[in-house]
């Protein structure tokens, strides 16, 4: 057996260092693997051709990644970006990408912050002052509150309190009192309920190529101004440095390649379309709500729905998505519409109508999985619920009418009438900004602020879930979450998931089972 680096990420400046001429670009180890199925030499010559051949490497991915639509070969090439300067609400839209991606964001959990913030472009000269006047007073909030909320994890965990103050005493460095960190961690991640999806983030990003085509495709065309701008900054970056594998998003390189144009309709429409059209449907149906419902188990808000119908689940996903209807009003939607035969094809025709052949079908599609929940979470809830990739998860828009999700820290602190005024003056900007702006009066909410999600995970992810997020490290909104799930999941299949639950207590667990 031989076992051989073939080629990793490296720091930018280093491959600036290399010899004037050289070009460095991922597009060779591409080329040399997709060769492997079909050529007789051994892989290290073929990357070293690849290497000493580049323009041949770009012909080859042009062909086979997409003349033959092995798309995968493109995954073997990856690329690190360092974001800086971005919305919290645009990064939701920018980590939608669940496979061939790594994201390691800047905390809020554990970095105090300063109060830096996006103004959206869409927004008018006195709209922006107002929204400017809204974000500062949320970040007064977070600063005057900060201290009084870390004074109280303190005192309400005395055993972590001595450790830390102990380590003080011994001289241990601020940044490794783990006790002290701890609790100034939980205060900070309480006191972020009050800020604003604007506030400003980092994160390290990684993707292979064909997942980094897919973000630059799909955000060309997004409702947010911003994440159109993140778009054609992905792109420019990379444009010089791989062009063979991130072709579909450049139309006229694909049109000297293919000799056709590229169907860029997919992107540009299915959404805004679908939203348009099931809109329509229920202005036509909702008076004549089917009373057929699945089984459905509520907690206090998650849901667990037992369906096996698949076409009538996809359905029910589309509509959800596309709407801010309850499940169960889009389930009996989806029960309407497909009783009749016309109906149905009809139904599906749409939601389809703009793929092309180097599109995927829609997320909702996967919605059939085992287990599906409604979950009605915070913002800072879903900020780690959306790290769970490989579950199906389709989130609605953020709905002030859903409430605000309020740390109990805050409560402690007597500091709730505050945190409500933040929370209202923001309901208030957001609602007078919503008729014109769009998706981008979400920018006004707070991360108390909630929204609905479908989720569908087969037993194995949610295992994986609960583990995760029923530990006792967990962050207790999202903790609470998973356990509220978990006993629904255990009510609807209680051998499958006899041995869910956070990993501190799996041991004790194991025994007693």
């Amino acid at each position: 057996m031989k076992v051989t680096l073939a080629g990793f990420n490296i720091d930018k400046n280093l491959i600036d260092k290399l010899p004037e001429g050289t070009i460095a670009t991922p597009e060779t180890i591409s080329a040399a693997y997709a060769r492997i199925s079909r050529d007789p030499r051994d892989v290290p010559e073929l990357r070293t051709e690849a290497r000493e051949q580049v323009k041949k490497a770009r012909r080859s991915n042009k062909a086979i990644v997409f003349g033959m639509s092995h798309h995968s070969v493109a995954e073997h090439a990856y690329f690190n970006f360092d974001i800086l300067q971005i919305s919290r609400l645009a990064l939701e839209e920018l980590e939608a990408r669940r496979i061939g991606a790594a994201y390691t964001e800047k905390s809020q959990r554990y970095i105090t912050l300063q109060g830096d913030y996006v103004i959206p472009k869409e927004f008018k000269e006195e709209d922006a002052k107002k929204f400017c006047k809204l974000v500062e007073f949320q970040n007064d909030f977070y600063l005057q509150n900060l201290q009084k909320l870390t004074d109280h994890q303190f005192a309400s965990n005395p055993e972590l309190a001595e450790q830390a103050q102990h380590a003080i005493e011994k001289g241990t460095s601020e940044k490794m009192n783990r006790a002290k960190n701890t609790l100034e961690g939980w205060a900070k991640e309480d006191a972020r309920y009050a800020l604003s999806l604007a506030t400003q983030a980092q994160l390290g990003l990684s993707f292979n190529a064909r997942t980094l085509e897919h973000a630059i495709r799909t955000m060309r065309h997004s409702n947010l101004t911003e994440c159109r701008e993140l778009s054609q900054k992905l792109f420019d970056v990379t444009k010089d440095v791989a062009p063979s594998l991130i072709i579909l998003t450049d139309p006229d390189e694909f049109k000297k390649a293919f000799k056709t144009e590229l169907q860029d309709d997919n992107f540009k429409f299915t959404r805004s379309n679908l939203k348009k059209y099931i809109s329509l449907i229920i202005k036509e149906y909702y008076g004549e709500l089917s009373e057929d419902l699945p089984e459905i188990l509520e907690e206090e808000y998650e849901k667990l729905i037992i369906s096996n119908n698949i076409d009538q689940n996809i359905a029910t996903a589309i509509i959800h998505y596309n709407s801010k209807l309850p499940v169960e009003d889009a389930f009996r939607l989806a029960s309407i519409i497909l009783l009749d035969e016309n109906g149905g094809k009809e139904f599906f025709e749409e939601a389809l109508k703009y793929i092309s052949a180097f599109d995927s079908i829609p997320r909702e599609f996967e919605i059939s999985g085992d287990l599906k929940f409604e979950l009605v979470v915070s913002a800072s809830n879903f900020a780690q619920l959306k790290r769970h990739r490989l579950m199906t998860l389709l989130a609605q828009d953020y709905d002030p009418t859903l409430g605000i999700t309020i740390p109990a820290s805050i409560k402690a602190i007597e500091a709730e009438n505050s945190f409500n005024d933040v929370c209202r003056r923001s309901e208030k900007l957001y609602n007078e900004f919503l008729p014109k702006y769009g998706k981008a009066a979400e920018y006004c909410l707070t991360n108390a602020h909630r929204r609905r999600v479908l989720i569908a995970a087969n037993p194995r992810e949610l295992y994986h879930f609960s583990r995760l997020r029923e530990d006792e490290h967990a962050q207790w909104d999202i903790k609470e979450t998973a356990g509220r799930m978990m006993k629904l999941a255990k009510k609807a299949a209680p051998l499958s998931f006899m041995l869910s639950g956070g990993k501190d207590k799996f041991e004790e667990l194991k025994k007693e089972v």
